[in-house]
C-alpha cells in the first residue's frame, strides 16, 4: 500500500494505491464541500465528545470543529505509517490538532483505547469511510465497514423511526420495568430465528416444565415456537419496517406479553392482541428524553436479539443462553424453518468467513450479521458478571461466550 498527495482544484487530496486499485481519501473536485456534506449528514450531536474513525487530510475534522466548537473529537487512525507520512510532510497543522482534538494512532494501544471509549459512548462513533482503505488489519476493517453500514441504515430510516415513535406514544402503553418483569432468580433462554433453531425445538419443549426458566423470543421466532406448542414468556420486536407484521400475523398471542422498542413498526404494535410494553432505547434522542432516571434504557446493537439481551440483563437475569443465534448462513439458510423470512442464500452472495461454533472450521456471514457478532463479543467483555452461554450448536463462534449444548445448559 502506498499513497501520494495530489492537487484537487486548489486543495490537496490523497491517492491511495492498494491491491492494484486506486482510492481517494477526499474528493478530487471539492474536498471542502464534501467535508461539509459529511458533517451535515451526521445525526445531531448532543454529547460533549465524539469518536471519528479516519484522519484523512482533516477536512472533515475541521468542518466538525466549525459546527461544534465545544466538542472534543477523538480521531482513531489505524495506519501509523500514514500518520508518520502526514507528519513528515507537515500536513498536520497545529490548528487541526489543538486541545479540542485528540489523535489516537499508537497501534499497540489503539484497540484498547477505542474499546474503552465505545463502552462509554457507542452512539457517537462516526466513520469517515474513505479512510477505511488505509486499514491493513482485515478483521478490523470488516468490523468498521459493518458498523458503517448499520449507521447508514439508521440514518436512512430516521424519518420512519420518528413517525413510529410518535404514533406508538399515542397507545399509552406501560413501559418495561423491573417491577413488571423481574428475572433476578430466573435462567433465561433467548430464542432467535437462525437456521439452527429448528433442531433445538424438541429440547426446548422440556423447558416449559421448569418455571424457573424463562423462554424469551424475538418476533421472527414466534411462529416456529407456537407450531411446536412452545409458548414463550415474552416476545420482543424492534424493526421499524412494515414487513415485520408478518412475524405475528394469524397467530393467537393474547396471553403472551409483547415488549417493543419505541420506534418499532406502529402497525404491528397496534395490532398486537396481548399485553404491550414499550421500551426506550439509547441512541435515539426522543426515547432518551422520554426515559426517566429510574427507567430501563436499552442498548440496541442493531438487531432485536441484541436489544433483547441487554433488556434481560437489565431486568436482572444473571444466566442467559442463546439458541437460534447463528449469526451466519448455516447450511446456506438465512432463518429457521417455518419463519416468514427464511430464504436460501445463493452461492454468489457476497459474504465474510468467520470461525464456526465449534472452532474448527469457517462459516459464511454477511456484513450486518458480522456487526452483530462483534456486538455480542463486546457485550460479553463488559458483562463478565453475567453467565452468557451460546447454546445455538451451529453458526458462528462468539468470543467471550461459553459454548455448550442446550442440554448441558438446562442440566447445569
Amino acid at each position: 500500500m502506498n499513497w501520494e498527495l495530489v492537487k484537487a482544484r486548489g486543495h490537496n487530496t490523497v491517492k491511495v494505491k492498494h491491491d492494484g486499485k486506486e482510492y481517494y481519501l477526499h474528493s478530487r473536485y471539492n474536498p471542502i464541500k464534501e467535508a461539509t456534506s459529511w458533517v451535515n449528514g451526521l445525526p445531531k450531536i448532543l454529547q460533549d465528545k465524539v469518536i471519528v474513525i479516519g484522519l484523512g487530510l482533516g477536512y472533515h475534522i475541521a468542518e466538525l470543529k466549525k459546527i461544534y466548537p465545544d466538542l472534543t473529537i477523538h480521531i482513531f487512525e489505524f495506519n501509523a505509517k500514514y500518520v508518520k507520512w502526514m507528519n513528515d510532510n507537515k500536513l498536520i497543522s497545529d490548528d487541526l490538532l489543538n486541545e479540542q482534538v485528540v489523535l489516537h494512532f499508537d497501534q499497540d494501544s489503539i484497540l484498547d483505547e477505542l474499546m474503552q471509549m465505545l463502552n462509554e459512548n457507542m452512539e457517537n462513533l462516526f466513520i469517515y469511510k474513505p479512510s477505511l482503505e488505509l486499514i491493513e488489519n482485515k478483521a478490523m476493517k470488516r468490523s468498521l465497514e459493518s458498523f458503517h453500514l448499520y449507521n447508514r441504515t439508521i440514518l436512512e430510516q430516521s424519518g420512519n423511526l420518528i413517525e413510529n415513535f410518535n404514533l406508538n406514544l399515542t397507545l399509552r402503553d406501560k413501559e418495561i420495568s423491573n417491577e413488571r418483569f423481574n428475572f433476578h432468580d430466573h435462567t433465561c433462554i433467548l430464542v432467535s430465528a437462525g437456521p439452527s433453531l429448528t433442531k433445538q425445538l424438541s429440547m426446548l419443549k422440556r423447558v416449559r416444565l421448569d418455571k424457573k426458566i424463562k423462554v424469551i423470543c424475538v418476533g421472527t421466532a414466534v411462529i416456529p415456537l407456537l407450531a411446536e406448542n412452545i409458548k414463550p414468556d415474552l416476545i420482543m420486536i424492534s424493526d421499524p419496517k412494515d414487513n415485520i407484521f408478518k412475524q405475528l400475523e394469524g397467530i393467537n398471542t393474547t396471553s403472551i406479553p409483547l415488549v417493543y422498542l419505541s420506534t418499532a413498526n406502529h402497525l404491528t404494535v397496534k395490532s398486537y392482541s396481548g399485553e404491550r410494553y414499550i421500551a426506550w432505547q439509547k441512541g435515539f434522542q426522543q426515547a432518551e428524553i422520554k426515559a426517566q432516571s429510574n427507567t430501563i434504557l436499552i442498548e440496541t446493537g442493531g438487531s432485536v436479539a441484541t436489544c433483547l439481551l441487554d433488556m434481560l440483563v437489565k431486568l436482572g437475569s444473571k444466566r442467559i443462553g442463546l439458541i437460534g443465534q447463528d449469526l451466519s448462513f448455516t447450511d446456506n439458510y438465512s432463518h429457521a424453518a417455518n419463519t416468514h423470512a427464511q430464504k436460501v442464500i445463493q452461492e454468489d452472495y457476497s459474504y465474510i468467513e468467520v470461525k464456526d461454533y465449534y472452532g474448527n472450521s469457517q462459516v459464511k456471514t454477511s456484513k450486518n450479521l458480522y456487526a452483530y457478532l462483534k456486538w455480542f463479543e463486546r457485550y460479553a467483555s463488559t458483562h463478565q458478571d453475567i453467565e452468557l452461554c451460546n447454546c445455538t450448536e451451529g453458526g458462528a463462534y462468539i468470543k467471550g461466550w461459553d459454548h455448550i449444548s442446550l442440554r448441558e445448559f438446562l442440566n447445569a
